[in-house]
């Protein structure tokens, strides 16, 4: 019974552990451009207002104190790229996975990068 009862730990805790999308974590944000006129005048107000932090959590997603939950968030990968996308209902919310630390919202005119700085 008491091997019955480690099993089932062992096998809820495997299950909750897998459910991680691997980005969770504080990233400071800021804005950027392909086109460099566009890049530099984004620099420029960025230097004005400032960057800012959002944390994301294992179902949320929280920026300037206020949290929106999600039904889910997961690792997409579509033509070779990768994507976290944030699930609530029937819509979905998608930023390209740059690389493991870097997040980007946006197109490619005018986006937002996300680097994670603490885990």
């Amino acid at each position: 019974m008491k091997s019955l009862k480690y099993g089932a730990c062992l096998a809820l805790t495997l299950l909750l552990t897998a459910c991680d999308h691997g980005f969770e974590g504080v990233y400071q944000t800021r804005a950027s451009s392909s086109n460099a006129m566009m890049a530099q005048l984004m620099s420029d107000f960025t230097g004005l207002v400032g960057s800012g932090k959002i944390v994301i959590g294992r179902d949320y997603v929280e920026q300037n104190g206020e949290r929106t939950r999600f039904d889910d968030i997961l690792v997409r990968e579509s033509a070779g790229e990768r994507y976290l996308v944030f699930v609530q209902g029937e819509q979905e919310e998608v930023w390209k996975i740059v690389d493991d630390n870097t997040l980007m919202k946006g197109t490619e005119l005018v986006n937002v990068i996300m680097e994670r700085v603490d885990d």
